[in-house]
């Protein structure tokens, strides 16, 4: 009988022909001398380019290495098929064009000598690392805080550098969020943190991001992304009493998602002359009132946890000036000739 797995590593293929042989390279030195205990999930999302066969060419000897082709669903449906196709005891999920630490599983042994439902690394500002028990509200919304930067002790939003026992996943029927097309990656990590019992927190450097992979890309379901992800959040926080930590993050999802929406979905379309500032005003401001995202606008304690632009936005916005926001949105994209391609 073949001994488990410790660890399945899923890896998100769509069009990344010219990232991969770095990807491998990078995932080959992770693993080391434990290619035993790992294996690694390439799963190709219907890429039109030539990913597919670089694959199955690079790793035709490596048994470690599991090829998987399907037709192109996006990153969260690949995902939850890498969870349902994993064997690990532990699965993680890393993008292709970024990198890893090397020799990495001898330090993540360790971490999971307690079993924990949840491993972080590349924590910042712990000194110690630690296994810490979930017995109370208090502690799970303060991991919440840390997931969306607002504590000194943080950890970044995305994907990257978190691990979760493939047991706790599948009880709990934890999956990425199809619908949820930015910030997909919070979302899941909110609600894997809803159910945790446990968690291990490290401050040891794992992952390196490369790449910004989302930047600039205009996506149709940006709206009805957000506003499923809003009401995700309010599904998480109803099971939470009224407290200022409660309200903090609640204020964070919103004040980051609107201004999300007016970035990177109202001040494109502006921009391709697809709608006038006049009906994405209108639209604004029924979506701020509808999904009660006006009550977070007037929160200035946040400000350190978003970008200088969604800051200018929130200040803005606590005073209504919707229109001018989406002006200036549009003069900074200007400036920066950001060119937001959005095709019929």
């Amino acid at each position: 009988m073949k001994e488990r797995k410790i660890l399945t590593v899923v890896v998100p293929i769509y069009n990344s022909e010219l990232y991969l042989e770095n990807c491998l390279s990078n995932l080959n030195k992770m693993i080391g001398d434990f290619k035993n205990s790992v294996e690694v999930l390439l799963i190709n999302d219907g890429s039109t380019d030539n990913s597919l066969q670089h694959l199955k060419c690079k790793t035709k000897d490596l048994t470690e290495y599991k090829v998987i082709d399907k037709t192109h669903t996006g990153v969260s449906d690949t995902r939850n098929y890498g969870i349902k196709n994993a064997t690990g005891k532990y699965i993680t999920f890393l993008d292709s064009d970024d990198s890893y630490k090397e020799d990495f599983i001898s330090h993540f042994l360790l971490e999971i000598k307690n079993e924990p439902d949840i491993v972080w690394n590349d924590v910042i500002n712990i000194k110690n690392n630690y296994f810490l028990e979930i017995k109370n509200d208090d502690i799970r919304l303060s991991l919440m805080e840390m997931v969306l930067g607002i504590t000194k002790q943080k950890i970044q939003e995305g994907i990257a550098s978190k691990f979760y026992k493939l047991s706790f996943l599948k009880e709990n029927e934890l999956v990425f969020n199809s619908k949820v097309v930015i910030s997909e990656d919070t979302l899941f990590i909110l609600q894997a943190l809803a159910k945790a019992q446990s968690i291990y927190l490290s401050n040891r450097q794992f992952y390196l991001v490369l790449n910004e992979h989302s930047l600039n890309r205009f996506n149709s379901k940006t709206l009805e992304g957000e506003l499923e992800y809003r009401n995700q959040v309010a599904i998480i926080l109803r099971n939470y009493k009224e407290s200022k930590i409660k309200r903090l993050i609640d204020d964070r999802t919103k004040i980051n998602g609107f201004c999300t929406l007016i970035y990177r979905y109202f001040g494109p379309l502006i921009e391709n002359k697809k709608m006038t500032v006049s009906q994405a005003v209108k639209r604004l401001k029924k979506i701020a009132k509808d999904y009660q995202y006006i009550n977070a606008f007037g929160n200035g304690k946040l400000d350190h946890t978003v970008t200088k632009r969604y800051k200018l936005f929130r200040i803005l916005l606590s005073s209504e000036k919707y229109k001018l926001v989406l002006e200036i949105d549009v003069l900074i994209d200007k400036l920066k000739r950001t060119n937001w391609n959005i095709i019929e």
